[in-house]
């Protein structure tokens, strides 16, 4: 399975294009996928916006970007051979 991690801080404007685009790109590859949101202490919609359109979202306090990409790809690394493709929104 292959999975996408995406790090997100309020990005409630520009989630939902970014993982419409991957699931996208993976209807034309037909591979398993799937996608993991790291949402970073936002104080805006973005883990619901995420979770809304198929992503699995895991919620850390890093504020430090390159961690906060280490603890999702640790997540998917952990939970992914359990998880299904996500459905696209």
């Amino acid at each position: 399975m292959l999975s996408f991690v995406v790090p997100a801080y309020n990005e409630e404007l520009c989630i939902l294009a970014c993982l419409a685009a991957i699931h996208d790109a993976m209807k034309e590859v037909g591979a398993e996928y799937e996608i993991v949101v790291v949402d970073d202490a936002s104080t805006d919609a973005t883990a619901a916006i995420a979770r809304e359109a198929g992503a699995r979202v895991i919620h850390v306090q890093n504020r430090q970007i390159s961690k906060t990409r280490n603890d999702g790809a640790r997540e998917a690394r952990e939970t992914g051979s359990s998880s299904s493709t996500p459905t696209p929104a």
